[in-house]
């Protein structure tokens, strides 16, 4: 069952694991057997064991080796850095929903997208609804840009916040049914749908959220705020119980804690 930080889950694991694989596969070994060579010939020519020639290019390969060793171990952490802040990002998220469980929400990080490879940073059920949560953990600051909207840096915010959307529908589509029986615990005839937001760790946001194309963009107290105002129907405990169990059905951790 995906519990909070239970259930071989916890926030920001799948990243965490994908930054490790990737400064494992990363090339840059090949570098550090050239350094191991490099080596041997300098100790061999400490003890006289090497020419004249060798002696003359020892300086050269000093610099080559150098260097390679310099710029390999830079490109290794440029390729970890981002999955390695994501996964912080998740964590600060979590840290920041806690408050939440009290009041009865069931909070579920990194889960799979049933039938993909994506994940979803956390899924939330509560009074508030159901919602897909993805963590930013960012420097700098977002601008508006009249063409594009809101934007981090040079990039403009549309294309993630579709990606998170599509996350939220492929939830909606996976619960559709255990949504509309959960439905039978509430008054009137509305549905119960599942929503999105982004939490943004990092940097200031205007009056603490944004609104983009619709969607919430949040620092964590805000989001809190978003959260408990809800959006749709009040969920009732015994919604919420029924569709935690629910998912804890369908949904399994992005990457199993080993």
């Amino acid at each position: 069952m995906a519990r909070v930080d239970g259930y071989n889950t916890r926030p920001g694991y799948s990243a965490w694991a994908e930054a490790r694989r990737r400064m494992a596969t990363q090339p840059g070994w090949q570098w550090e057997v050239a350094a191991a060579l490099g080596l041997a010939f300098m100790v061999g020519l400490l003890l006289g064991r090497l020419t004249a020639w060798s002696m003359l290019l020892a300086p050269v390969l000093g610099v080559v080796l150098a260097g390679g060793l310099i710029v390999s171990g830079h490109r290794r952490r440029e390729v970890v850095s981002g999955w390695l802040q994501g996964a912080k990002g998740e964590q600060l998220t979590a840290r920041a929903l806690r408050p939440l469980e009290r009041e009865g929400w069931r909070i579920f990080h990194d889960l799979q997208v049933p039938g993909s490879p994506a994940n979803i940073d956390h899924l939330l059920v509560g009074p508030g609804g159901v919602w897909v949560i993805d963590s930013k953990l960012w420097t700098g600051q977002l601008r508006w840009d009249p063409q594009q909207g809101w934007m981090h840096g040079q990039y403009p915010l549309l294309p993630d916040l579709n990606t998170t959307r599509w996350e939220a529908a492929q939830v909606e589509q996976a619960l559709e049914a255990f949504l509309t029986r959960a439905g039978r615990h509430l008054d009137g005839s509305r549905g119960i749908d599942v929503h999105m937001a982004w939490c943004i760790h990092g940097l200031q946001l205007p009056g603490g959220r944004v609104r983009a194309d619709g969607e919430t963009i949040a620092a964590p107290g805000q989001l809190l705020k978003v959260l408990r105002d809800g959006r749709g129907p009040t969920l009732p405990p015994a919604a919420i119980d029924e569709l935690a169990g629910d998912v804890e059905t369908i949904f399994q951790p992005a990457l199993p804690v080993t």
